[in-house]
């Protein structure tokens, strides 16, 4: 593993710690607040445009967890073009909503980050859901 694959992937890890521990402020720090980050969650019709809007999402989603019983990032593959990375991997959460509900999210991303001179940061997302995973 390169440097640069290594640095991407701790990424992705904090991605994962960030809904893991409910923890927004390591949710925001991934993307780039001087690029027009574009960051479609699944269950948006629109896309979010730009870091203020990105951040908002997390505050208001992770208002509405109670609890986190996993949150697991499998099949993390990374492909980095000069100073553009491109990172698929597909996530599983479970926990309990605001509302005592419980809930299982099960997605695929795709996550384009570009180097900076402080690191790898995020620029756009795609997220799309999938159904319970086969045998």
């Amino acid at each position: 593993m390169t440097k640069d694959t290594e640095e991407v992937a701790a990424l992705v890890e904090v991605y994962r710690a960030g809904w893991a521990n409910l923890d927004a402020a390591a949710l925001r720090s991934i993307w780039d607040p001087e690029h027009e980050t574009v960051y479609c969650p699944s269950e948006l019709d629109r896309p979010l445009v730009g870091k203020a809007s990105v951040d908002r999402y997390f505050d208001r989603v992770l208002s509405g967890i109670r609890h986190v019983h996993v949150m697991a990032v499998s099949d993390v593959r990374i492909d980095i073009i000069d100073d553009i990375a491109c990172v698929f991997f597909a996530f599983h959460l479970e926990g309990v909503g605001a509302s005592s509900e419980p809930f299982t999210v099960q997605g695929r991303n795709t996550l384009i980050a570009h180097r900076k001179a402080g690191g790898w940061k995020g620029i756009h997302y795609h997220e799309s859901l999938r159904g319970p995973l086969a045998g």
